[in-house]
């Protein structure tokens, strides 16, 4: 019932911004001439989110170091596959989100990529990090290390 209460108001909000766009489009609202207005054809909501990676929690830090850079990795594919989760969930605009995570450290994009609602809707995988790449998320592992993004 929640479920289908949230396509709803998601479907309504999509249409009323629709109607919206296409009214912004006449360009000449005189009755003499009803015709003269833009061919709408297809509209997208992007939202752009960027963010610094958390660190791995202070009692994770006395791990070695190839531990520690595991936990790292792994705590920063779920906190992007949790925030995009909610971000689609709560807000019932964007058609798509685009995002960067940064390094806390050096600041360097290490996952980046625009994933669609339908896709996020769909996408279903065995590990974060399959789901994150089946999405089209792009990062870079070495030896469980993240590599900086040339983007």
């Amino acid at each position: 019932m929640i479920t289908a209460l949230k396509k709803f108001v998601t479907y309504s909000v999509q249409q009323r911004r629709r109607r919206k766009v296409i009214r912004a489009l006449e360009l000449n609202r005189r009755p003499e001439a009803p015709n003269h207005s833009l061919s709408f054809k297809t509209m997208r909501n992007r939202l752009k989110v960027e963010w610094r990676a958390r660190r791995i929690h202070p009692w994770d830090q006395v791990l070695p170091p190839e531990q520690a850079a595991m936990r790292f990795v792994q705590q920063c594919l779920e906190d992007v596959d949790l925030a995009l989760s909610w971000l689609f969930a709560t807000m019932p605009y964007p058609d798509e989100v685009e995002l960067r995570v940064l390094d806390p450290n050096s600041g360097h994009p290490i996952v980046a990529g625009t994933v669609t609602r339908a896709d996020a809707a769909t996408t279903t995988a065995y590990s974060v990090a399959m789901k994150l790449k089946s999405l089209g998320l792009v990062f870079r592992l070495t030896n469980w290390q993240f590599e900086p993004l040339a983007i």
